[in-house]
């Protein structure tokens, strides 16, 4: 951000007039960042998701005891092959033993139910996999196996409450030891899943540039050698910051697939260093961001639709500077356990305090995402998407309206370190939607974001891990002078995670 410097008055008058469009990178910064901490929230609630798959076998072969054998047409072997062929995945085979098992006469429907939703299930079906398990039970509701699958599936399908009634329905009816055990996992897995999750660090780091300034000095209008009036912008200010983040998230089913979801976040830092200048509007540059949302989920094994309020509060040069509140709406749809995709919509408006007007003016952000994300396998995860945003100011002139591409790459690496990579990059072009004659330009800005995250999950101590942060934006515009500034921070946080 610009601050004030002693300079004539009809320049004073200019940047009075700038006040809301020299506001805007500090906002989509927090943006930026806000999403880059959401972000990671999710992918470690979907790591667990994936640890989870554990309690389920691997894929087998059609052996069983590592000897093959032909299956008769008979009701007692392919009673056997079916029960094989599922305890040990041996999906391939089971369609040609289903079809030929229900043509026998005394065959169990129950059975072909269970089998058939089994086969949906591994074919990624659930819909089809909960009909299915749902009528076997309905045809023997005693029957102890196809109770404990009945409450797996649900548990898959994310209805805590029903897995939980029937995990204790398949006790009852009567289980081996085995069954009891793997009972117990699930439950306890349904304990830690409906729990918080997130993080909170604590850092401390450099940032070369706080107050997004470039230092630009021009003289407009010289006389026999002597400059009459001069173009002076404020010089980089660097300091040395302590910087903090607060990210949880927690899901309360409701019934079925229906959830409450909260999602409280916080971060911000705290810069020893402040503005020299006395008569600056803006004094000190520490800051801290507080997000609340609360809303509606749907969740199921292969979407999520979320609907949430939201309340946002920004605490900067010592004051409340604005309350913003907003509505979410949010779809992600499983594509097999490699793809994710989805889209987003976002409406908020800006309300600034008293204190806050200084620096900025109240402002609307309607704003759509479209994103997707590849995993290959559990420590790799390639993402990215698009953003369209307006901002929309009670003057076109600082009103704008900009795109930005997101990609990025998550790799984990195997041993006890637990060391992992997270890398961002950003590039964002706007455009405010009117020609400024104080400026005597139409804005334009591109700006470049890269963000690196770096750490150790198996390095501990106090149960703290530590985390290298890397952030560095580039903004170039049209109006250079007036805009255009580079920023590098770093720092070194302690992270523990829930």
């Amino acid at each position: 951000m610009l601050s004030e410097t002693p300079m004539p008055c009809c320049f004073i008058a200019v940047a009075l007039m700038l006040l809301a469009c020299l506001a805007v990178p500090a906002v989509q910064a927090d943006d930026d960042d806000t999403r880059f901490l959401q972000d990671q929230t999710r992918r470690s609630i979907e790591q667990q998701a994936q640890a989870e798959e554990a309690l389920a076998p691997p894929p087998g072969t059609l052996m069983y005891e590592g000897r093959r054998y032909q299956v008769p047409t008979a009701l007692e072997p392919l009673t056997l092959a079916i029960y094989v062929a599922i305890n040990t995945n041996q999906w391939t085979q089971l369609p040609d033993f289903i079809a030929r098992y229900r043509q026998l006469a005394g065959h169990r429907p129950a059975l072909v139910a269970m089998a058939e939703s089994l086969l949906a299930r591994f074919q990624g079906d659930y819909l089809r996999a909960l009909q299915r398990m749902e009528q076997a039970s309905a045809l023997e509701p005693q029957d102890a196996r196809i109770l404990l699958e009945l409450a797996r599936l649900w548990f898959e399908d994310y209805q805590e409450q029903r897995a939980l009634a029937g995990f204790d329905r398949a006790l009852a009816a009567g289980l081996p030891p085995q069954a009891e055990l793997l009972v117990q996992q699930y439950q306890q897995a349904i304990d830690l899943r409906t729990g918080w999750h997130g993080s909170a660090a604590l850092g401390w780091g450099y940032n070369d540039n706080i107050n997004q300034a470039n230092g630009y000095h021009r003289c407009l209008s010289a006389f026999a050698g002597i400059c009459l009036f001069e173009r002076r912008m404020p010089e980089p200010i660097s300091s040395q910051m302590m910087n903090y983040e607060l990210s949880l998230q927690r899901r309360f089913n409701l019934g079925g697939n229906h959830n409450l979801q909260l999602r409280p976040l916080s971060y911000g830092n705290y810069y020893p260093q402040t503005n020299p200048n006395a008569s600056a509007r803006l004094q000190d540059y520490s800051s801290n961001l507080a997000i609340l949302q609360a809303g509606y989920q749907y969740l199921d094994a292969g979407n999520s639709l979320t609907l949430t309020p939201y309340l946002e509060h920004s605490y900067r040069n010592r004051a409340s500077e604005y309350l913003a509140h907003g509505l979410q709406a949010e779809w992600r749809h499983s594509l097999g356990r490699r793809w994710q995709l989805g889209t987003s919509l976002d409406a908020k408006r800006y309300e600034y305090s008293s204190r806050g007007q200084l620096l900025g003016a109240d402002y609307e952000q309607f704003q759509w995402g479209l994103f997707a994300s590849y995993s290959p396998n559990t420590l790799t995860s390639l993402y990215g998407g698009l953003n369209l945003t307006r901002k929309r100011y009670p003057s076109d002139q600082a009103s704008s309206q900009d795109w930005a591409l997101r990609a990025g790459v998550y790799k984990g690496f195997a041993g006890s370190a637990g060391l992992f990579v997270n890398a961002l990059g950003i590039y964002r072009q706007s455009r405010n939607e009117a020609y400024d004659l104080f400026l005597g330009e139409r804005r334009q800005d591109r700006q470049q974001v890269y963000i690196l995250s770096a750490g150790a999950r198996g390095w501990q101590l106090a149960g703290m891990t530590p985390e290298l942060r890397l952030r560095h934006s580039i903004n170039r515009s049209n109006l250079e002078w007036a805009f255009g500034y580079h920023q590098t921070e770093v720092s070194l946080m302690l992270r523990r995670r829930f």
